[in-house]
C-alpha cells in the first residue's frame, strides 16, 4: 500500500482496494501508520507523511508519459482529467495516446509518428503555457535518442 500511496497518493483504502482486487477490511487492516489525512477537492484522501509537501509544491517539470504509465493507471481518474470528451480520448479501448505532464498536471496528448528511421511527435496542448513547448521539444529528443532514432520533429496542435 505504501507503494501504492507513493505513486498514486493522495488516495482512500476503496481505491486502493479496487486497484488491487482486493477487499476493503483486508487493505485498513494494512493500511500504513505514517499517513496524513488531506481535503482534496472536498474529499478526504490520505497520503503518507514525508510526501505532504509535494501537494503543496509539485514538481516544476515537462514529462511526456508513455499511454500505459503507471501514472495513469489509477482508478480515479477524474483526478487527473475532469473533463469526460478529455478523459476519452486519453483512455479509448483501443489505441491510446501518451499524455503531455506540465507542472504536475496534463496538458495534452501525444502520438508518436516514426517515417524512414525518424520520429516525429504529434503533440494535442490543451494549455498553451510557454514553457510546455520547451519541455516536450526536450523530451523528444530524449524519446527518440530512447528508440535510437532521430527526431524528425513536433507538430503542436
Amino acid at each position: 500500500m505504501r507503494i501504492y500511496l507513493r505513486l498514486f497518493g493522495p488516495s482512500t483504502p476503496q481505491l486502493v482496494a479496487g486497484f488491487l482486487d482486493a477487499p476493503v477490511t483486508d487493505v485498513k487492516a494494512r493500511w500504513p501508520d505514517d499517513v496524513v489525512e488531506v481535503d482534496l477537492d472536498g474529499q478526504r484522501r490520505w497520503v503518507l507523511a514525508d510526501e505532504v509537501d509535494l501537494l503543496e509544491a509539485p514538481p516544476s517539470t515537462t514529462r511526456l508519459l508513455g499511454p500505459y504509465d503507471l501514472y495513469l493507471q489509477g482508478k480515479d481518474r477524474p483526478l487527473l482529467v475532469n473533463d469526460p470528451a478529455r478523459a476519452k480520448a486519453l483512455w479509448p479501448v483501443i489505441g491510446r495516446p501518451g499524455v503531455v505532464l506540465v507542472d504536475g498536471e496534463v496538458a495534452g496528448s501525444w502520438r508518436p509518428r516514426t517515417r524512414g528511421g525518424r520520429l516525429r511527435l504529434e503533440v494535442v496542448r490543451w494549455s498553451a503555457r510557454r514553457t510546455a513547448r520547451a519541455g516536450v521539444a526536450d523530451q523528444a529528443e530524449r524519446l527518440a535518442a530512447h528508440r535510437g532514432v532521430g527526431l524528425a520533429g513536433v507538430d503542436v496542435s
